[in-house]
C-alpha cells in the first residue's frame, strides 16, 4: 500500500481515501466548491482516492484526475431519503476504503459509516446534518435548538413549513426529507463516538456538537482557506465617503428565510434615511425574491438596488471587486460562511450578523450587529464608514491566516495525527 503506516507511525504521503460533499467541480455550496480546492491542494501532498457519491450526474472533467483516482457513484434515487441513499452506496464501498492509509469524509453525511472502518477515520463538521434533520439547528426556524428528538423534531418540522410557507409542492419536498432524515440524525449520533476524530469549521461548531455527545477532545478547529481567484490586493486605501459615487453595498446567497435579505433592504432604506448615497447588489436567487422586491417598492428603495440574480462563481471575484462593503445577514450559525473569505480576499470590508463564529472570522476587517435588527445594521454602517480605511488595512494580516498555504499545513498535520491512531493493515 502506498504511503503504508506500521506501529501508528506515519512516514511520507499517505493513502487517503476522500469522501467530498456532492460532485467536485459543479456549481453548488461553498462546502461543494471547498471540496474541489482540497482535493486539488491535498493530492499534491498525499495519494487521494475521492468516493462521489451524489443524486446529480457526475460531469467531466474533474478536479486533479491527472493526480486523483475517482470512485463515482452518481445518479442516485432521492427515495426513500437521498441522505439514506448515499450512506448505502458509500457503505457498498468498505472494502475498498478499508485499503487507505485513511479516510476522511468532508461530508458530515457518512459518521455511521466511518464508525464502522478498521481504519483510522476523520470526519469534517462541516453542517449541521448529523444532528438535525433540516440541517440547521433552528426550532421552528427562530432559535436555537438545544438537541434533537423524534416527537420534538416531528413539530420542529412542521411549525417551520407553516412559518415560512413557500408553497405546497415546495413545503411537501422539504417537509418529506426532513421526516425522512430522523433516523439518519439518530444513527449518525448514535455513531459519533466510533468516528477517531473530527474537524470543525469554526469554534462555535466544537461547542455546538459537544453540548450533543460528540467528544470535544477529539475535535480540531481548522477554517476553510480562500480561493485564489478572489484574491486582488489593494493598491490604495481611500474611504468612498468621500468619491462622488453612490457607495456600494454587496450581499451574496440564495434568497431564503435563513439569509434574512429583508434586514439589509430595510437597513439601506434607514441609511438612505441619514443622508447617505449607497447603493445594494444582490447576488442570488431563491423563493423569497419577489416578497423583498416588494419590500424595496414598499421602503422606496428599489430604485437603489440591482438583482444580479445568479452568478456564476468564474464571476464572482469581479462582482466583490466592484463593491465597496459586503453584507452578510444570515440569522444561522454559519458552520463558516465561504462568503466572508470571498470578501476579505478581495479586501472588501464587511458588515455582519453576529451569529456562530463570524465575529472571529471578520475580526477587524469589519463590524457586527445584532441579526434581524436593520436599525443596528445601519449604525454599524455608520461606524465602519468613519473607520473604512481602517478597517481594510488591516485585512492583509487578517486573510494571512486563512491562506491556503497556512490553512493545508494544518490539514497534513491532522493527517499525520489521524493515521497514527491505529495501525493501517496492508492486504
Amino acid at each position: 500500500m502506498k504511503g503504508s503506516n506500521t506501529g501508528g507511525e506515519t512516514s511520507g504521503r499517505l493513502d487517503v481515501g476522500f469522501v467530498p460533499v456532492e460532485c467536485p467541480g459543479a456549481n453548488g455550496t461553498g462546502a461543494v466548491h471547498t471540496s474541489t480546492l482540497l482535493i486539488e491542494h491535498l493530492s499534491w501532498h498525499h495519494d487521494l482516492t475521492v468516493y462521489v457519491t451524489t443524486q446529480w450526474e457526475a460531469e467531466r472533467p474533474l478536479p486533479a484526475e491527472d493526480r486523483v483516482e475517482y470512485v463515482i457513484n452518481d445518479g442516485l434515487s432521492y427515495l426513500p431519503n437521498p441522505l439514506s441513499e448515499k450512506v448505502d452506496a458509500l457503505r457498498t464501498e468498505t472494502e475498498n476504503l478499508e485499503r487507505h492509509d485513511m479516510v476522511h469524509s468532508y461530508s458530515s453525511a457518512f459518521i455511521s459509516v466511518l464508525a464502522d472502518l478498521d481504519v483510522p477515520t476523520l470526519s469534517t463538521l462541516n453542517s449541521y446534518l448529523p444532528v438535525c434533520p433540516k440541517a440547521d439547528m433552528l426550532y421552528r426556524g427562530e432559535e436555537k435548538c438545544s438537541g434533537p428528538r423524534r416527537a420534538k423534531c416531528l413539530r420542529c418540522i412542521a411549525a417551520t413549513a407553516a412559518g415560512r410557507w413557500q408553497g405546497v409542492d415546495s413545503e411537501l419536498r422539504s417537509g418529506f426529507v426532513s421526516m425522512g432524515s430522523i433516523p439518519f440524525v439518530e444513527r449518525s449520533m448514535a455513531a459519533a463516538s466510533g468516528v477517531d476524530a473530527y474537524h470543525a469549521l469554526s469554534p462555535h461548531l466544537v461547542r455546538d456538537y459537544g453540548n450533543l455527545g460528540f467528544p470535544e477532545d477529539r475535535i480540531t478547529v481548522i477554517p476553510h482557506f480562500y480561493d485564489e481567484r478572489f484574491f486582488s490586493p489593494v493598491c490604495e486605501y481611500t474611504n468612498p465617503v468621500y468619491r462622488e459615487a453612490p457607495i456600494s453595498l454587496l450581499t451574496v446567497g440564495a434568497l431564503s428565510d435563513i439569509k434574512d435579505a429583508d434586514t439589509v433592504i430595510e437597513a439601506l432604506a434607514e441609511i438612505r434615511a441619514r443622508g447617505h448615497d449607497v447603493e445594494l447588489r444582490v447576488a442570488g436567487k431563491g423563493g423569497r425574491e419577489e416578497s423583498l422586491r416588494s419590500l424595496a417598492d414598499d421602503l422606496e428603495v428599489a430604485d437603489a438596488i440591482e438583482w444580479l440574480g445568479y452568478v456564476d462563481h468564474a464571476r464572482l471575484p469581479d462582482v466583490y471587486d466592484a463593491a465597496d462593503v459586503f453584507v452578510y445577514s444570515g440569522i444561522l450559525d454559519e458552520p463558516f460562511g465561504r462568503v466572508m473569505l470571498e470578501a476579505l480576499a478581495s479586501h472588501t470590508p464587511i458588515l455582519t450578523s453576529d451569529v456562530g463564529s463570524m465575529r472571529e472570522i471578520v475580526g477587524p476587517a469589519g463590524e457586527v450587529y445584532d441579526p434581524g435588527d436593520p436599525v443596528g445594521l445601519a449604525d454599524a454602517f455608520e461606524t465602519l464608514m468613519t473607520e473604512y480605511v481602517a478597517h481594510q488595512r488591516s485585512i492583509p494580516d487578517h486573510v494571512r491566516g486563512f491562506s491556503p498555504d497556512e490553512v493545508i499545513d494544518s490539514y497534513l498535520t491532522l493527517y499525520d495525527e489521524v493515521a497514527s491512531l491505529r495501525t493501517a493493515v496492508s492486504p
